[in-house]
């Protein structure tokens, strides 16, 4: 179990049920992707049978005894969180190279967090969190999960453009893109606020139909994906999910509960 208290991660003892390179067990056992697991090998931290071992490719089998930083190796277990992200915040760092990491604002005692789908630099809001691969993989290539933003465009939007985008506007390039719902939240000096539900989280396509029908965005934030909602979470801070927001989300994107 996860002790929030503490910080520790005390999953079950991780044994290799056949013969594979370390890196890869250390991937199994749910510490990151292969990238990541090996990068942990070459660090110096793992030790194979009281032996100091850096090399991510050497076998180990189901008799050999792992310890990572000096400690049995454990499953991870599964953790699950929403992020409110900031500004300047992306998730790689090819997506801004004077930009912060979204992994420089996770907690550092749970091994394997990635975030699910990406966001540029611009938009701001939700994004989720965990360390369970299968969980964020599903999230990630669902069609069914809606992504809520709140959008904030220049001049006065009319109900006629908020009737054409709800019908769907071919883009070139990008093909025919149509939101779930549009609904004008508010009108105030000269700009308008609006909420817009999508079912695939296109925020490019987002961005490009507002710049179509001539309508600046002045900012993007995602406020739900799924049953999980940002609230009042302030920028730069996470939170746990519930289980309840765990196992609904994980229904809603279209898989079974494992």
């Amino acid at each position: 179990m996860h002790d929030r208290m503490t910080g520790r991660n005390e999953g079950i003892l991780w044994e290799a049920s056949r013969s594979m390179g370390l890196g890869r067990a250390l991937q199994k056992a749910g510490y990151g992707t292969r990238k990541v697991a090996e990068a942990i090998v070459l660090s110096g931290r793992v030790q194979v049978d009281g032996r100091l071992e850096v090399d991510p490719k050497v076998m180990i089998g189901p008799d050999s005894a792992i310890h990572l930083d000096n400690r049995p190796l454990r499953h991870v277990v599964p953790s699950y969180m929403v992020l409110n992200k900031s500004l300047r915040v992306v998730c790689v760092s090819s997506d801004g190279p004077d930009c912060q990491l979204v992994s420089e604002f996770l907690p550092t005692n749970l091994p394997g967090l990635r975030h699910v789908g990406r966001m540029d630099s611009r938009t701001t809001g939700l994004i989720l969190v965990s360390n369970d691969n299968v969980w964020s993989s599903t999230l990630s290539e669902s069609s069914k999960l809606e992504h809520e933003y709140r959008v904030q465009v220049e001049g006065s939007l009319t109900q006629l453009e908020v009737t054409v985008i709800e019908a769907g506007i071919n883009l070139p390039k990008m093909g025919n893109f149509k939101p779930l719902s549009v609904r004008i939240v508010e009108l105030m000096n000269g700009r308008t606020v609006l909420n817009v539900i999508l079912t695939d989280g296109k925020v490019r396509q987002l961005r490009k139909m507002f710049s179509t029908l001539r309508h600046k965005i002045f900012y993007l934030r995602r406020v739900r994906v799924g049953d999980v909602r940002l609230g009042h979470l302030a920028p730069g801070t996470w939170r746990h999910l519930t289980s309840n927001e765990v196992e609904a989300t994980r229904k809603l994107a279209g898989t079974k509960s494992k």
